[in-house]
């Protein structure tokens, strides 16, 4: 059975005792997007703070571009689990045309979907699948700061930030402290406005038909 999730209407998460708190996340990407690298940084986030953590891909055919499956498991107990996650409690799509396909593959009841999409194309998603879609532009962050890995902008560092807000897995300080060990020389500032813009930029779009 699926696990149930609550919001605060602040948009932060909470989990009465009796609900298993691990929190699972999948990432739909395209080969060249780092998604892998992202589930990983992500891990180390919630390593820092005495989680328990397990982060893994899923490939299908092994090239630039092509459809890649990452996932997270964070938990305050030891993870015995060893599938695939099929119900996450937040689902993030690095390629918006992935969304569909993303949600077809199952969410969790209550579950957040999160795209690096522009606000327009964030709110014409959350009008077509009926739901609340939560964006960030990954991709104008990385091209606004210069952070480009063989001619395609770094969408995986704003969305490290995403991630560890959104899931509620460490502070502020503990992402940037870790950004601080990934960042390229001589990056550092971009590398950490980039994760501080997608921590602190995450909005809502909210179908027209679910505003009351």
């Amino acid at each position: 059975m699926a696990k149930e999730r609550y919001w605060r209407k602040d948009g932060s998460r909470f989990s009465p005792e009796w609900i298993d708190t691990m929190f699972e996340i999948r990432v739909h990407g395209r080969g060249g997007q780092g998604a892998v690298t992202l589930v990983t940084w992500v891990a180390q986030a919630g390593y820092a703070v005495d989680k328990h953590v397990q982060a893994f891909p899923f490939f299908g055919a092994e090239r630039r571009g092509a459809p890649v499956k990452a996932y997270v498991r964070i938990d305050d107990k030891p993870i015995d689990l060893r599938s695939q996650i099929y119900h996450p409690d937040l689902l993030l799509v690095m390629s918006h045309e992935l969304a569909g396909l993303a949600l077809e593959e199952g969410i969790a009841p209550g579950g957040r979907l999160l795209v690096n999409a522009e606000r327009e194309l964030a709110e014409n998603m959350a009008e077509r699948f009926s739901r609340d879609t939560y964006f960030l532009d990954a991709t104008g962050i990385a091209l606004d700061l210069g952070l480009e890995y063989d001619g395609m902008p770094m969408v995986n560092i704003p969305l490290f930030g995403a991630l560890v807000s959104q899931a509620q897995v460490a502070p502020l300080e503990v992402l940037l402290r870790l950004v601080s060990e990934i960042a390229r020389h001589g990056q550092y500032e971009a590398y950490e406005s980039a994760a501080r813009r997608g921590f602190e930029g995450v909005e809502r779009a909210v179908a027209k038909e679910m505003v009351k």
